[in-house]
């Protein structure tokens, strides 16, 4: 018996990276992986981007758009990041979108309705097969992205919407069902964990899960389903071969891998001259050297690390304020010895948020470390980089219970009553992580600089980029919860 070949190929968090860096492969590289398998099952090759996709600070959502035209994507869902430049800018990008834009459970708060021009489901058919394909997006969009750009939109409930959605593709003719998501999960020594596999739990039985969000590549069977994961920036491309009876359209053979995509492989022509048609105009401000670096500088999302003690200072002496804070999730990477440029500044923060400045007493400030490392708040968003303290935390401690003291540079404690000025970022003032109940206490102005363009100047200034040696961050044992993937 001759079965039927469906190739599922998946990818999210690509975030604009159309040009080629130092560490990701631009554009036209991701393609010819792409076309690879295509070429050998143009009929049945499906292509599947689990979001995080318009968040581009340079080129913007309209030009990424295209290039995901260009590489003939099929379906994809939104991720928390489509929704970080507003309203406007979304729906931009999603109506010069040539294929479906999903999300079934995020729904504009007015009228109702999904997310404009956005659909909940698609059915598509490959090599004859009628594949219905579910969108959704994390649950925890709000705590991500800038208070103000979120407002029009809540997050709906998921699996009631899910389990409705799936029935109702079935009952539209669907023969395989996908849920194409942008949901984190962390994988492990026995399988994985994490908000997928939560809500997988929860529905009816589906063929194929896709995920999102977090670095970690993916592809397995789950619990009698295959999951995927896979991309960051276009270096990797989950794949599964499904092989399916003629008769019943049921799967026969599941094979499941990770197409790595590197710095050096083979181009695709025609998305080449895409990608040199979108960032060539951007050379002179990517190529553009700022500072030396003697030494080797990673970001750590769970840890203190020379990187982000310098983020954390740029911010600091930008607004001229006692202390700075920031999420550490807004960038990643790595700064390597040698010229230091534009390009590889960005590369490593890849948010560029306006600073916003504030007062905040000691109490606040205590009160929005212990809320940092609530074990189940950490597991979403790890821990601060920051700048003008240093915090000695014990993790053994029970929540709220754990931060043992708060000191200012010179060794003086902060004082619960005290008032110090505070540099953060728009989306921390917003409440960004979930820690709303302190931010929305305080009084934030905006300073009207950019995060990069004040990274810019202060490399710049210091010529050779050096941080200062004190610890700021001592502890005792290790964060409860931790997913940092780096």
């Amino acid at each position: 018996m001759k079965t039927i070949q469906l190739d599922i190929l998946a990818h999210a968090d690509f975030s604009g990276r159309i040009r080629q860096t130092r560490d990701l492969p631009g554009l036209s590289r991701f393609a010819y992986e792409i076309n690879q398998i295509r070429h050998k099952n143009p009929d049945g090759t499906l292509l599947l981007d689990a979001g995080d996709q318009f968040c581009c600070n340079y080129w913007g959502g309209v030009p990424v758009a295209k290039a995901q035209n260009l590489i003939c994507t099929d379906a994809m869902c939104l991720g928390n990041h489509e929704f970080d430049w507003g309203e406007e800018f979304l729906q931009e990008a999603v109506q010069a979108a040539e294929f479906p834009v999903l999300c079934a459970n995020i729904i504009e708060k007015d009228t109702h309705q999904y997310v404009t021009g956005v659909k909940p489901w698609v059915i598509l058919e490959k090599a004859g097969v009628k594949i219905g394909i579910l969108g959704l997006t994390t649950e925890y969009t709000p705590y991500m992205v800038t208070a103000s750009y979120f407002a029009p939109y809540q997050v709906a409930d998921t699996v009631n919407i899910s389990i409705q959605m799936i029935a109702d593709m079935k009952q539209a003719g669907a023969e395989l069902i996908v849920v194409l998501s942008h949901f984190p999960f962390y994988i492990d020594k026995d399988g994985i964990s994490g908000e997928l596999p939560k809500i997988m739990a929860k529905l009816p039985k589906t063929d194929v899960f896709v995920g999102g969000h977090i670095p970690g590549d993916y592809a397995d069977v789950y619990q009698d389903t295959v999951v995927l994961k896979a991309g960051f920036g276009g270096k990797s491309l989950a794949h599964a071969r499904l092989l399916l009876d003629p008769q019943t359209k049921t799967i026969v053979k599941r094979e499941c891998t990770i197409i790595p995509v590197g710095v050096k492989g083979q181009r695709d022509t025609t998305a080449l001259e895409y990608e040199q048609k979108v960032t060539n105009p951007f050379s002179d401000f990517f190529e553009t050297k700022l500072a030396e670096l003697d030494e080797r500088w990673e970001l750590h999302l769970s840890e203190e690390c020379k990187l982000g003690n310098f983020l954390a200072d740029a911010m600091r002496k930008s607004g001229n304020t006692d202390i700075a804070y920031m999420n550490a999730t807004c960038g990643g990477g790595a700064l390597e010895p040698g010229a230091v440029t534009k390009q590889d500044i960005v590369e490593v923060t890849g948010f560029n948020d306006p600073i916003y400045t504030g007062i905040m007493t000691g109490k606040q400030i205590h009160e929005l470390f212990e809320l940092v490392y609530v074990p189940e708040r950490y597991g979403n968003n790890a821990g601060l980089l920051f700048s003008g303290l240093c915090v000695t935390i014990d993790h053994t401690q029970p929540a709220f219970h754990k931060i043992k003291k708060i000191t200012l540079p010179d060794g003086r404690m902060i004082q619960d009553k005290q008032s110090y000025t505070v540099a953060t970022s728009e989306y921390m003032s917003s409440g960004g992580n979930d820690t709303g109940q302190i931010a929305n206490q305080i009084q934030w102005h905006n300073t009207n600089l950019r995060f990069h363009d004040v990274l810019f100047d202060y490399a710049k200034k210091q010529g050779k980029l050096k941080v200062d040696p004190q610890t700021r961050l001592i502890e005792t044992g290790t964060p409860q919860n931790n997913h940092a993937p780096f």
